[in-house]
């Protein structure tokens, strides 16, 4: 289930653990703990970039996002934002700190 936009996004420790290669405005990022590589956009970059240094409210990553991307603010479509975690999310890379704590 994908975080909400008043949740909390983290980068898991596979996420901070990646080898990353730009090339064509494209990242080729290989994870070492599946031994698998994954082709990101700028976009999808950008977010996971973001949580290395510590979690962020979904809603402040997304305006993050759109800043980095230089594109104003709304720019990001939110099932285009929602995508991009959803999918990081699903490759344990990111993580939604609310769910995973009250998980527990």
């Amino acid at each position: 289930m994908p975080c909400s936009l008043a949740g909390r996004l983290l980068a898991t420790p596979e996420g901070r653990r990646l080898a990353w290669q730009r090339w064509d405005g494209i990242y080729l990022v290989y994870q070492p703990s599946s031994a698998e590589t994954h082709v990101f956009n700028e976009t999808t970059a950008l977010i996971l970039r973001s949580l290395e240094k510590g979690p962020l409210f979904a809603k402040e990553l997304k305006q993050l996002t759109e800043d980095s991307l230089g594109i104003e603010p709304g720019g990001l479509g939110a099932d285009e934002f929602e995508f991009a975690t959803s999918r990081l999310e699903e490759l344990g890379l990111i993580d939604c700190l609310d769910e995973a704590l009250a998980v527990r």
